[in-house]
């Protein structure tokens, strides 16, 4: 499916507009502290890996990892390619489905203050019928049975709207269009389900488009307004943008994809593939992300230890992934070092943030390269993964 998705975007690359995403103009946010890298143990060999997969043909990088040694940041290559701008630790990139991890987190911030939200704990096992009117739920496969709790754990059966290469057709047709939540779910309207609710977990977008919609039916207000207020203001994330409820800035990186399978790249940063709508849309830098990660993980201070615990409460597996309330358990072949948070991946860019609880260990990193189709850097993009799991976590 995803082969035959990019295939489309080949035949019709030429007919985008207008860009929501400008040429990149500056490089990005300063070291907002006191950088100790250098002395880091691990810098020559995060160096060299940055440096080795920028020449394999990655565009640009950007990494840090935090342990016990302290925060080491770095980077590698260009953000925008065709204006020689340099890829730092602080440019802007598409954080695509991390988004889902703030998302999630901003839930479990709502049921912390039931008092004004009438949201709880209880309503992960509510069904979203309680909140999205039947007109809707009857045309989705399951949409009168499924809870939130299963939304939020990739449990419904729910077709995923970014499967359907008619809604792609339409991102093409339309490339800067601002999407509506109804409009995204008219692309699985009487579509068959793809298992019955909690007979197994599959990763699926459309469910995070319910639950920002649950999101604003509970309270009345836009969920792009309170993840704001209640994640990303407190946090300090101030260069953190949610397309297209945020103007984007001049230091955004630019996405690429080798769309011909030549090894040429393609600037693809402007297909909106339905950003803003709980699933994806989230800019950011690795600084901002580790504010989030550090209060998230580590200090547990943006969320209640109960809320931490019901996050993590881990479902069925999907292939390499286990999936609690809006987070992701991968590397899962690591057994008890496993890494809890998030990956981000959209049609130019690629994003982890991940920590480590055995091992005390974060990595968040920046891609602008598609890594969901199928192209020559796919396998470079793992290779990357493994060697810097291999040296953050072994």
């Amino acid at each position: 499916m995803k082969q035959l998705i990019y295939s489309i975007l080949i035949i019709f690359f030429f007919s985008c507009s207008k860009a929501q995403i400008s040429q990149t103009r500056s490089i990005g946010q300063e070291i907002p502290w006191k950088d100790t890298s250098n002395s880091n143990p691990r810098n020559a060999a995060l160096k060299a890996l940055l440096d080795k997969y920028n020449k394999k043909g990655l565009p640009g990088i950007s990494l840090l990892v935090n342990d016990q040694n302290g925060t080491w940041v770095g980077s590698a290559g260009k953000s925008d390619i065709e204006n020689n701008i340099d890829f730092v630790p602080g440019t802007v990139s598409k954080a695509a489905s991390i988004t889902k991890l703030l998302i999630g987190t901003l839930v479990f911030k709502l049921m912390e203050d039931s008092i004004h939200t009438r949201l709880g704990y209880k309503d992960l096992n509510t069904k979203i019928t309680h909140w999205i009117p039947q007109r809707i739920t009857n045309r989705i496969a399951n949409g009168n049975e499924v809870t939130l709790g299963q939304c939020m754990k990739h449990e419904t059966g729910i077709p995923d709207l970014i499967d359907q290469n008619s809604f792609y057709l339409a991102v093409l047709n339309n490339p800067n269009k601002k999407w509506g939540p109804e409009e995204l779910l008219s692309y699985i309207y009487d579509k068959k389900a793809d298992f019955a609710p909690s007979d197994t977990a599959v990763y699926s977008n459309t469910n995070y488009v319910l639950i920002s919609m649950i999101i604003e039916a509970q309270t009345g207000r836009k969920h792009s307004d309170l993840l704001k207020e209640l994640v990303l203001n407190p946090l300090g994330m101030t260069h953190t943008y949610y397309q297209p409820h945020d103007d984007l800035p001049n230091d955004v990186a630019q996405g690429y994809f080798d769309l011909y399978n030549n090894n040429t790249m393609v600037n693809v940063s402007n297909y909106v593939t339905g950003s803003g709508n709980g699933y994806g849309g989230i800019f950011s830098n690795v600084f901002d992300l580790f504010r989030f990660a550090d209060a998230l993980f580590i200090k547990k201070t943006l969320l209640k230890p109960s809320s931490l615990t019901i996050m993590q409460t881990w479902g069925k597996q999907d292939g390499s992934n286990l999936y609690g309330y809006g987070i992701q358990k991968t590397f899962l072949d690591k057994g008890i070092d496993a890494g809890i948070g998030h990956k981000g991946r959209d049609a130019g860019y690629s994003a982890n943030l991940f920590y480590f609880p055995n091992k005390g260990v974060t990595h968040i990193f920046f891609v602008n390269y598609g890594t969901d189709g199928d192209s020559h850097l796919r396998q470079t993009f793992y290779d990357f993964i493994d060697e810097l799991v291999n040296i953050t976590v072994n």
